[in-house]
């Protein structure tokens, strides 16, 4: 069956936030795709889950929803993609032990776009409205749709002479789409030990996991196309690269999760995620 194959090539700038403040990385710049992917075998294909999870340091409920979102993890494996977002009030810097700032634009962005009032609470594949408390994360979880519709596939190439990360992805669309589809790659990072609030003590050798350190390609991403539609049997290739120096990022307890989504509802298609070192 035919296949056609869409590169986009564009550097890609992020205006700075006037709203927040913090040593934040610049976004990444786009390259042209110069690698061979695998086969795809459509067989080992599945409709994976999105799990956006806000939280903060200065939390003292977080560490419960924490344990509930660990236990869901080892229930679904790598079906259910996580990513800890330290936003707004909770995420807040201050006096030691709390004078880390785990915060992104991206993070304290979406926080609000998607209504966050309170944490820890959750937002499934970009369609839970209102977004979800604890208590509500396993069953809405096991609600969800599994209907495939695209296959996202990463390679992570990672220099350490230059301590820069290129990041390659091929989407494929399993089934036709008909509205406008974005991609949006994001950087996090597990086995992060610094202090969290948890009731009324402070637990200074914390490990925060799956904690969201940058949006590669800004916050939302851009169109997987030059018209952001796209067909079915077709694949979009994406080529970016992300600076960690002057960062304390660690590349070994790193990943790049990619999310296919809707332009109209926010809707996700499809999430992947890859370690950058393999």
């Amino acid at each position: 069956m035919k296949k056609t194959i869409f590169i986009l090539g564009m550097i890609i700038l992020m205006a700075s936030c006037d709203k927040i403040k913090g040593p934040y990385v610049q976004p990444s710049k786009q390259i042209d795709v110069d690698i061979s992917f695998p086969d795809l075998d459509t067989n080992q294909v599945f409709k994976k889950i999105l799990f956006e999870e806000y939280t903060g340091h200065q939390c003292p409920n977080c560490p419960d929803g924490h344990q509930i979102l660990e236990q869901m993890v080892a229930q679904y494996g790598d079906t259910l993609v996580p990513i800890g977002i330290h936003a707004n009030w909770f995420a807040q810097t201050g006096n030691p032990p709390f004078d880390y700032d785990f915060r992104t634009e991206a993070g304290e962005t979406m926080y609000t776009d998607f209504g966050i009032t309170s944490n820890p609470a959750a937002i499934i594949n970009r369609e839970s409205n209102p977004p979800l408390a604890k208590e509500m994360w396993q069953s809405s979880v096991a609600a969800c749709n599994h209907d495939k519709i695209a296959a996202i596939q990463i390679i992570n190439k990672y220099d350490h002479d230059y301590q820069s990360l290129t990041v390659y992805t091929r989407t494929t669309m399993l089934r036709n789409y008909t509205e406008k589809v974005q991609m949006s790659l994001l950087l996090v990072e597990d086995n992060i030990i610094k202090p969290q609030q948890h009731g009324s003590s402070i637990d200074t050798f914390y490990v925060h996991n799956h904690i969201l350190r940058q949006g590669i390609n800004g916050t939302y991403g851009e169109i997987i196309s030059p018209n952001g539609f796209v067909q079915k049997d077709s694949s979009y290739l994406y080529g970016y690269v992300l600076d960690f120096e002057s960062t304390d990022w660690k590349p070994e307890n790193c990943s790049v999760v990619a999310i296919l989504w809707d332009q109209t509802n926010r809707k996700v298609l499809q999430v992947e995620k890859a370690k950058v070192i393999q």
